[in-house]
């Protein structure tokens, strides 16, 4: 069943649904059916609740007048450049696949870290983005330590970024950190430097240590130093990508440059993810305003609130959507299976 199961993987969705269906006892083949759909509301109520807390933050004549500040070339050029961001970030768990030797059609990846990310990004990586991940990917025969290690490579991508690209930034171009928000006993050059050795030590233990690592029960090896220098390569694009969509839609009239947007983002995206605060609500904004307001003003709230709706809240909905219309034809489909086929015991064998 195994080596069947292992077979199946990147052929037709028909067979592999009539062999999911087929296999276990029918309690099992139940909770199967309804677990997707039970999650899919589960983070429905979860994600209606963060749109409220959300629009609590504005008033709707702030986000107007920030709105209407802002070229509409700009706009669209960010919605852009966000869309592509979430292309981009399929790669992540494409280069986890590729580090667990895994194969799966691009279509289930895409669809995979499209919810997790969407979803994740909003309510957080334990509630949402972890569970999206072991729904789909168990579904499909990977294993749960396979899963676990796929959730680790993907946030170690997103890290191995953050050192390679916010060390570089801030080496470069320090910023004056805030007191009030982050008690630090060093200079944000200080903190770049720093972030480029975590770096450089990363890559070195990519070359050099090729023993596995006891990690939660898991036996798990560094990846090779070409597959890390693409995790930080792709990790650094999507993070200068997001960096200049929040830079396109700040007021107009604002003579700020690239390189603080870029160091608040990362410092703030930093925390956020530290925190655990779903979405970095409240986090995001904080810090954001703390490192750009004496150059843009208070203002950065309203235009904060039009970024958080483009990158957070539109992929939001549509990956409600997505998860709700999928969870709903594939538990459809279970259940037409179920009443065509005949009912067969765990220990048959399927030809």
């Amino acid at each position: 069943m195994a080596r069947h199961r292992h077979q199946s993987v990147g052929l037709f969705f028909e067979q592999e649904l009539r062999d999911y269906v087929l296999s276990g006892p029918i309690w099992k083949q139940r909770l199967r059916t309804y677990l997707g759909p039970c999650l899919a509301a589960l983070l429905f109520v979860l994600a209606v609740r963060m749109l409220i807390d959300e629009a609590s933050e504005i008033t709707w004549q702030q986000f107007r007048d920030a709105l209407l500040g802002i070229p509409i070339v700009y706009l669209v050029i960010a919605a852009l450049l966000i869309a592509l961001n979430y292309c981009l970030l399929i790669t992540y768990d494409l280069l986890a696949l590729q580090y667990l030797r895994q194969s799966l059609p691009l279509r289930r990846v895409a669809l995979v870290a499209f919810l997790g990310y969407s979803l994740g990004n909003n309510l957080g990586t334990l509630v949402a983005a972890a569970p999206v991940r072991f729904h789909f990917y168990s579904r499909w025969g990977l294993g749960a330590g396979q899963i676990v290690a796929l959730l680790a490579f993907g946030g170690l991508t997103f890290w191995s970024g953050v050192w390679l690209l916010g060390g570089t930034t801030l080496t470069l171009a320090p910023i004056p950190l805030p007191t009030d928000v982050l008690q630090l006993p060093f200079t944000s050059r200080a903190l770049g430097i720093g972030l480029l050795v975590i770096w450089c030590g990363y890559a070195f233990t990519c070359a050099v240590w090729h023993r596995p690592i006891p990690i939660g029960g898991m036996r798990l090896r560094s990846p090779p130093l070409g597959l890390m220098i693409l995790q930080s390569s792709v990790a650094a694009v999507d993070l200068t990508v997001t960096s200049t969509a929040l830079y396109l839609v700040l007021p107009s009239e604002a003579t700020v440059p690239f390189t603080l947007v870029l160091a608040a983002y990362l410092t703030a995206i930093a925390a956020s993810l530290i925190t655990q605060v779903p979405g970095g609500l409240g986090v995001l904004e904080l810090i954001l305003l703390k490192l750009l307001s004496g150059a843009i003003g208070t203002q950065v709230l309203a235009s904060l609130l039009i970024f958080r709706v483009l990158y957070y809240v539109i992929p939001l909905l549509l990956g409600m959507t997505t998860l709700v219309v999928h969870e709903a034809w594939y538990g459809s489909s279970v259940l037409r299976r179920e009443k065509k086929e005949p009912q067969r015991s765990f220990a048959d064998p399927i030809v």
